[in-house]
């Protein structure tokens, strides 16, 4: 459920998990989630990288979808004035800019944070 099923992300917690536990282990939700805390602190460096790499509007949009989740009318004052966001106009450069990068991805017409492991950091490190 935490991931949608999306099996690239169960690939990369079951590798971590077979190798806390050897074969044949039973799971628990602890060792699930001491998995995934060990992934994000393989992967710290490089989401911070990217993180602070991002421009200033780029990353402020960013956080408001992770919050989110699932971000409806990013563009619409409810949204602009919930997150604290400048201007439609600002957040729609900021936004075309998270969407070439592949930071996020839009579907339905909902947009929300593409990798996964990078809103748990953000969360894991308490920026959202």
């Amino acid at each position: 459920e935490r991931f949608n099923a999306v099996t690239s992300y169960m690939h990369r917690i079951l590798n971590v998990l077979y190798s806390m536990t050897g074969k044949g282990e039973n799971c628990t939700v602890a060792m699930l989630d001491d998995a995934i805390t060990y992934i994000l602190n393989m992967s710290s460096d490089t989401y911070e990288s990217l993180f602070y790499q991002m421009p200033e509007k780029q990353r402020i949009l960013f956080l408001a979808i992770t919050r989110e989740g699932k971000a409806t009318s990013v563009t619409g004052g409810k949204f602009i004035n919930k997150h604290k966001l400048n201007s439609a106009s600002s957040v729609n450069s900021a936004l075309k800019g998270l969407l070439e990068k592949d930071f996020i991805t839009m579907d339905k017409n909902r947009y929300s944070v593409y990798d996964q492991f990078f809103a748990l950091w953000l969360k894991f490190k308490g920026l959202v």
